[in-house]
C-alpha cells in the first residue's frame, strides 16, 4: 500500500510540472531510529521559485549521508549504526523515481566499521568513512552502479607516524575528499587532529598506505571534520568541529600548506559541521550547532585564497549538512532537531542569506544533496 501511495504522489507531481519549469532532484538523508523518518526522500526543487515538492521515499535505516553518481542514475547512502547493522546502500534513481537496490554490510569481522557517516565516489569505488570505528572501507562498483564486495580497508587506530605504533588517540574518521587533480584522497581524522593522504598506484587508490598531510600540534583539540577545495584547485578549506576554527590551505601536487586559521564563529558550541563554497567561488559557508546554531558566511580572496568573515545567519536547531543549488542562488540547510529543511536565498553581491520560502517539513533531516539531470 505504501508504494502505491508513493507512485500516486510521483504521477501527480509529474502532471503538475509547468512547461519550461527548471526542476532539480533533491535527495534528503535522515535518522530513522526513534524518529518519524522512513529513509531517503526525493524532492523536486524549482530553481526559479525555490518551491519543493515531495516525490517519494525509499526505505533505509539511518541513511544519514547520501550522494548520487555523476550521471545521476544511482544514489548511495550510509546506514549509520554501530551495533552490527552498519552498512552502505544503493538506490536506483530513474528520473523522478527512487527505488531501493541493495544494502551491503560493512564487515565488522575485518575492521570495526562503526557509524559510517560519509561517502566518496572515486571512479568505480565507493569509500565509506566510519566515525566511531576510525576506519575507511572501500567497495567495488559494478557497471550498473551496484555495490560489490569490500576490496580495501584502513584502520586509523593502527596508523601512526612512528612505524609499528598505534595512533596516539582513538581515531574518528569523518570524511574523505578527492583532490582536484584526482591524484589523492584526503581524509580527516577528528580524533588525532590530522589529515591523512592516500595516493594512486597503478590507477587504484591504495588505502593501506597512508601518510600525514597535516597535523595540528597545538594543545587545543581542533577536531577536523569536513574538507573542501576551491574551484580552481589552488586552495583547501577545513572546518574543525571541536575548536570551531576554519583552516585555509594552499594546495599543490598533494601538499597542503596552512596559510590561515580563524574562528569560524564564537558561539562555543564545539559542534561545527559542514562546509561549502558557492559555485562562483566567491563565498564560503560553514554550519555550526549545539549553541547559537547557524551558518557563518565568508568572502574568499580569489588571489590569496584567504577568507574574511562577512556574516552569520541563525538557523533552526542542529544544522548539519547543507547544500547550495548549482546556480548559486539558494542554500538549503538540514535542521535535524527542528524536523525541517530551511531554504535561504543567497545575495549574489554580499553572500548574505535571507529566508526564501517556508521550510520543508521532514523528520530528522541530516543531509541534503542536489542531483541535476544529466
Amino acid at each position: 500500500m505504501k508504494y502505491k501511495v508513493l507512485i500516486a504522489i510521483a504521477v501527480s507531481f509529474l502532471l503538475s510540472i509547468p512547461a519550461g519549469s527548471q526542476n532539480l532532484r533533491l535527495l534528503v538523508g535522515t535518522y530513522t531510529e526513534n524518529t518519524g523518518a522512513e529513509g531517503v526522500y526525493l524532492y523536486s526543487f524549482d530553481t526559479e521559485t525555490a518551491a519543493c515538492k515531495l516525490v517519494g521515499c525509499s526505505p533505509a535505516g539511518n541513511p544519514s549521508f547520501v550522494i548520487a553518481s555523476p550521471e545521476g542514475k544511482t544514489a548511495y547512502s550510509v546506514n549509520e549504526f554501530n551495533d552490527g547493522r552498519q552498512a552502505v546502500s544503493s538506490f536506483a534513481l530513474d528520473g523522478w523515481t527512487l527505488r531501493p537496490a541493495e544494502t551491503v554490510p560493512i564487515p565488522k569481522e575485518f575492521v570495526d566499521g562503526g557509524d559510517p557517516c560519509n561517502l566518496l565516489l572515486a571512479g568505480n569505488t565507493l569509500i565509506s568513512s566510519n566515525y566511531t570505528g576510525g576506519t575507511l572501507t572501500a567497495f567495488s562498483l559494478g557497471r550498473d552502479g551496484g555495490i560489490g564486495q569490500m576490496v580495501q580497508h584502513f584502520d586509523g587506530n593502527r596508523y601512526s607516524e612512528v612505524p609499528g605504533a598505534d595512533a596516539p588517540n582513538p581515531a574518528h574518521i569523518h570524511c574523505a575528499a578527492l583532490s582536484p587533480d584526482g591524484k589523492y584522497i584526503f581524509v580527516t581524522d577528528l580524533g588525532n587532529d590530522r589529515i591523512l593522504k592516500f595516493s594512486k598506484e597503478g590507477g587504484t587508490f591504495q588505502l593501506t598506505q597512508a601518510t600525514t598531510a597535516w597535523q595540528e600540534e597545538s594543545p587545543q583539540q581542533f577536531g577536523p571534520r569536513h574538507l573542501t577545495f576551491s574551484r580552481d584547485g589552488r586552495f583547501a578549506y577545513l572546518i574543525c568541529e571541536l575548536s570551531d576554527k576554519l583552516v585555509v590551505f594552499s594546495y599543490r601536487d598533494g601538499v597542503l600548506s596552512p596559510i590561515q586559521t580563524i574562528m569560524a564563529y564564537n558561539g562555543k558550541g564545539h559542534g561545527s559541521a559542514d562546509i561549502h563554497i558557492s559555485p562562483d567561488g566567491r563565498f564560503l559557508y560553514t554550519s555550526h550547532r549545539l549553541k547559537k546554531d547557524g551558518i557563518a558566511i565568508f568572502a574568499i580572496n580569489g588571489n590569496t585564497g584567504k577568507v574574511r568573515k562577512v556574516g552569520f545567519t541563525r538557523t533552526g536547531r542542529h544544522p548539519r549538512n547543507f547544500a547550495i543549488s548549482p546556480d548559486g542562488h539558494f542554500l538549503l540547510c538540514a535542521c535535524r532537531d527542528d524536523n525541517r529543511i530551511e531554504i535561504y536565498a543567497i545575495d549574489q553581491k554580499t553572500g548574505h542569506l535571507s529566508p526564501a520560502r517556508e521550510p520543508i517539513c521532514v523528520s530528522a533531516p541530516v543531509c541534503v544533496q542536489f542531483v541535476p539531470f544529466d
